[in-house]
């Protein structure tokens, strides 16, 4: 199944209007816009995947979350994957106590995962992987312990960037399945680490 972020289109109008992942007071005009525009995107990725013969079914986070139990959420999708839908969602807009929040896609894959429990989650990213500190020196593989102890930099999104796919990547390894980082840019490499084939990329695994 397919996660999808904000990207251009969430996180700009979020930032604009104060909105993070840290719960808060949002303008209802922010929130709306924010989320018109995360639908947009999901809108596109759609169309792009019928363009390929991939038949998407997108649904909110909230969709899952609404479901009664991890049970009824797993056998909900394993029977879409039967019929030959490929699921997707996205990262949203939450209410949260008084305010709002962004629920990140990053948060949504490790959900999934805990309810899925794949063998692997595939993230695809405008870098080739995780870098050595200061230097584009890939790292090719590292473990939960590893990765608690880097120093990440936030990043400029409203989510927390690679520091908050790191600390999702350490915590699903650690359920067992194996992470992987890669360019989306890399089609063949991107290709190798959906099939589980050696790739150019990191891999974060217990």
């Amino acid at each position: 199944m397919v996660v999808h972020g904000g990207g251009s289109f969430g996180h700009p109008i979020a930032r604009q209007h104060g909105i993070s992942s840290t719960p808060g007071e949002a303008p209802p005009l922010g929130v709306a816009k924010t989320r018109a525009a995360m639908y947009e995107l999901n809108k596109l990725v759609c169309k792009t995947m019928m363009e390929f013969k991939v038949n998407p079914y997108p649904f909110s986070p909230f969709d899952a979350v609404a479901r009664a139990g991890k049970a009824d959420v797993s056998k909900w999708l394993r029977d879409l994957l039967k019929r030959n839908m490929t699921p997707i969602t996205f990262g949203d807009v939450a209410l949260s106590g008084n305010g709002f929040k962004v629920l990140s896609g990053d948060q949504m894959v490790l959900e999934l995962a805990k309810i899925l429990q794949p063998e692997r989650c595939v993230f695809a990213l405008d870098v080739d992987g995780v870098y050595e500190e200061n230097t584009r020196v890939i790292i090719h593989e590292l473990s939960p312990a590893k990765i608690r102890k880097m120093s990440v930099a936030p990043g400029d999104d409203v989510t927390g960037g690679m520091k908050l796919k790191l600390d999702v990547a350490a915590r699903i390894s650690a359920l067992g399945s194996k992470v992987c980082f890669v360019s989306g840019y890399r089609r063949n490499e991107f290709s190798k680490a959906l099939r589980g084939l050696d790739f150019y990329g990191t891999v974060v695994q217990s």
